[in-house]
């Protein structure tokens, strides 16, 4: 199957299918998961737990409704200051 096939092709994931994400080596921004190629997703849910560190980083879970996804947000300098106001 030709790669370029499927982009911009949209899917839906549950928890589940993040969590089963498989890491492709010497590729850091794509994934696997049943022989299909993914390098970008969005999810939506609800937060149900953050532990938040200034200037280091955001953790997060997210509930779908299925399970809650684990996940993870590391700030620099700019992003910081917009997230020091909001949390």
């Amino acid at each position: 199957m030709d790669l370029l096939q499927l982009v911009n092709t949209h899917i839906k994931f549950l928890a589940f299918d993040f969590l089963t994400l498989k890491p492709i080596p010497h590729e850091s921004t794509i994934f696997s998961r049943k022989r299909r190629h993914i390098s970008r997703a969005w999810t939506m849910g609800i937060v149900v737990n953050r532990d938040f560190k200034p200037n280091r980083y955001i953790k997060f879970d997210i509930d779908d409704g299925n399970d809650c996804i684990p996940s993870i947000l590391w700030i620099n300098q700019k992003t910081s200051r917009h997230f020091c106001r909001r949390i």
